[in-house]
């Protein structure tokens, strides 16, 4: 992908971003804050109103007040007189005191007087229901605990509702006893509730719950109302135009019965919204404004010159043109990126002539150290086999049987007696005879390790004629028996593997007695290489065990395809990266050679190899391929692992390693 590609998702993605984070402030900070406020306001609207609905209560509280704490009405209670009536229950009283409702009920809560009009018509309404209400046992409006107790609030009656106040009969010095009640009230008419919106300036509705007395679209818009609890204030939004705040609040009797709802326009909201939307699009204009003009210096100043700067550098490395110069004037970083460019194209060009100069005597020392690696390896082999054999000699158990010769020699005059009559004839046989077993075993021993000696010494011939093949480009080839080639080396790596304790465990897909065909001595040394570079990974790890996995396997027909796989330390990627580089090793005492030689030995033979770890820790794998190598598979296509041959060379090599005590020299 270009630069200016990248520069441009950049500055998209950044963009995108920066208006994500306007909407998400507008969204979930702004609008909120406004709706919050316009909420607050309708809670402060609904409290003015409320406030108002109180001071008319208490106007009803005190008109019932003055006249429960009159000598008139005291003494009217007592003996009805008809001059009480005449002067105070006339068709005026009703609008001088502006109440539609006036009751009188004595000690006994047995009603002497009542009178109620209609606040409209102005004409006498039945209270029947009302006065029931009343004078009903339940009722707390006749019950007053002190003198100065009084009760008011708003109730329920079949012409609405009803703001009512009760005060106990007194004499004009409030004195006692209580000599009855006296109860005002005054209907909610739509008159009465429209100029109580009027005077608070807020539109306001009020509505009994009982029943159904409860408009459809307030149910509706209120599903909230089952759980709403006296004194809650409730505030949601009833349409796009107008939002709602609800208070429920007790009768005079402290039953949930009466709901105030008042409609609050949803001014703030939208001019928060209209606010946002404007702020939203000034964003969309300064972000289009500042993707237009970096865009643009980025063009001008960093992709157009990093573009001709990357043209340069694949035109010098197309035409190997090492004269050429970019000759930048620039003083920022892209200039002297351009310059630092220059200088090290012309280093370049300097470092090429020198390495002409030394890519032969190169080439002739990297034949001469793959030469000496791969023989300094057969070589610890045969010292670590001589060093074997020596030890057994000296401690061999000649000396034993030297002493027992003597003991033959000097008891040979009686020898009949010897063995019949003294204590140690018997002694000597069965010496003789144990001595006769181990001296076998030992020449056994001895036996093996000449053979190992023979077959490292045959290796470092081989090792030195395909040294010489090579240097003739030859790809010479023999039939090799897979089994026994893979036994020889593991046979060479034995001590190293029985001082690690790794099990080894060998795969193969085809039988195990398969004949391949490739150069004996090059794919031996190559195995050994890995094999041993295994080792020494699963060496450094001790707080496990360990296993040597080999995976044999045909590829495309006729390739081989062997895996070497190990629970070692594995390695990153980098050192991946280097790992065939000659003289990189990753051991203090590695040379860097071996895996080196091993690539360039696969690929003259038109195979490669290939190197796997799934990190540090973790172990890896060496994958190496040789074409050609498979021309016919004798028997069955699918054949078991070669566990067998596996577990032979596992106790051939504890047997032949068994007395070696300097491994250090041979790893």
């Amino acid at each position: 992908m270009s630069i200016r590609r990248q520069m441009a998702l950049l500055l998209i993605a950044l963009s995108t971003v920066f208006v994500m984070t306007t909407w998400m402030m507008q969204a979930f900070v702004t609008a909120p804050a406004f709706e919050d406020l316009e909420q607050q306001t309708g809670i402060r609207n609904l409290g003015r109103y409320l406030d108002a609905l109180k001071s008319d209560i208490n106007s009803v509280d005190t008109l019932a007040s003055d006249y429960a704490a009159w000598d008139d009405t005291c003494i009217f209670v007592k003996d009805r007189n008809e001059a009480f009536r005449e002067s105070n229950l006339t068709e005026s009283f009703h609008e001088t005191t502006n109440n539609d409702f006036f009751c009188i009920v004595d000690p006994a809560k047995k009603i002497i007087e009542t009178s109620c009009i209609d606040p409209e018509t102005r004409k006498p309404i039945d209270t029947s229901e009302l006065l029931q209400t009343i004078v009903e046992s339940g009722s707390s409006l006749l019950d007053f605990k002190s003198l100065d107790d009084s009760h008011q609030g708003l109730i329920d009656t079949s012409r609405g509702l009803m703001m009512i106040a009760s005060r106990p009969i007194l004499t004009s010095k409030r004195e006692g006893p209580i000599r009855g009640a006296v109860l005002m009230g005054r209907l909610l008419s739509p008159e009465r509730i429209l100029n109580l919106a009027q005077r608070t300036r807020s539109d306001v509705e009020i509505f009994c719950v009982e029943g159904d007395c409860l408009p459809e679209d307030v149910l509706k818009s209120l599903p909230e109302l089952k759980t709403l609890r006296p004194g809650d204030v409730l505030s949601k939004t009833h349409d796009d135009e107008t939002s709602q705040v609800v208070f429920l609040m007790n009768d005079v009797f402290g039953n949930p019965q009466i709901l105030v709802r008042l409609l609050n326009p949803r001014t703030i909201s939208q001019q928060g919204r209209k606010a946002a939307n404007a702020a939203m699009t000034c964003s969309l204009i300064g972000v289009l404004s500042m993707i237009l003009g970096t865009g643009l210096a980025l063009r001008l100043r960093v992709v157009e010159p990093l573009q001709k700067m990357a043209a340069h550098a694949s035109r010098v490395g197309d035409t190997n043109d090492l004269e050429a110069r970019l000759n930048s004037s620039r003083e920022d970083e892209i200039g002297v990126l351009a310059r630092s460019f220059d200088r090290m194209v012309e280093q370049l060009a300097d470092s090429r002539e020198k390495l002409q100069n030394a890519a032969h005597r190169a080439g002739m020392a990297e034949i001469a150290s793959e030469v000496l690696h791969n023989i300094g390896n057969a070589v610890n082999t045969a010292n670590c086999c001589a060093e074997l054999v020596e030890d057994r000699l000296n401690s061999s158990r000649l000396s034993g049987l030297e002493m027992a010769t003597l003991m033959l020699t000097e008891q040979a005059p009686r020898a009949a007696q010897f063995f019949s009559q003294d204590a140690r004839g018997p002694k000597l046989i069965l010496y003789l005879t144990s001595l006769n077993d181990n001296l076998q075993r030992e020449r056994c021993e001895n036996l093996e390790e000449v053979h190992r000696l023979r077959a490292t010494i045959n290796h470092i011939r081989d090792t030195i004629a395909s040294q010489q093949s090579h240097a003739r480009q030859s790809d010479f080839r023999q039939r090799v028996n897979l089994s026994e080639l893979l036994q020889e080396t593991l046979l060479v790596n034995a001590p190293l593997r029985q001082k690690t304790g790794v099990q080894v465990e060998i795969s193969s897909s085809f039988p195990p007695d398969v004949d391949v065909f490739v150069n004996r001595s090059r794919i031996s040394q190559v195995l050994v290489n890995l094999q041993k570079n295994a080792l020494l990974s699963m060496q450094s790890v001790p707080d496990r065990e360990h296993v040597l996995t080999i995976a044999v396997d045909v590829i495309n027909s006729d390739t081989l395809e062997i895996e070497i796989r190990d629970t070692g330390i594995g390695f990153t990627s980098e050192v991946r990266d280097r790992l065939f580089s000659q003289g990189f090793t990753t051991r203090k005492s590695g040379s860097g050679l071996g895996l080196h030689y091993c690539i360039n030995v696969l690929r003259e033979m038109g195979g490669d190899i290939s190197a796997f770890s799934d990190g540090p820790g973790l172990g890896a794998s060496f994958r190496i391929t040789v074409p050609r190598a498979i021309r016919e598979l004798r028997g069955s296509s699918v054949a078991a692992p070669l566990q067998t041959a596996s577990v032979a060379f596992d106790m051939n090599a504890e047997s032949a390693d068994e007395s070696c005590r300097k491994e250090e020299q041979y790893v």
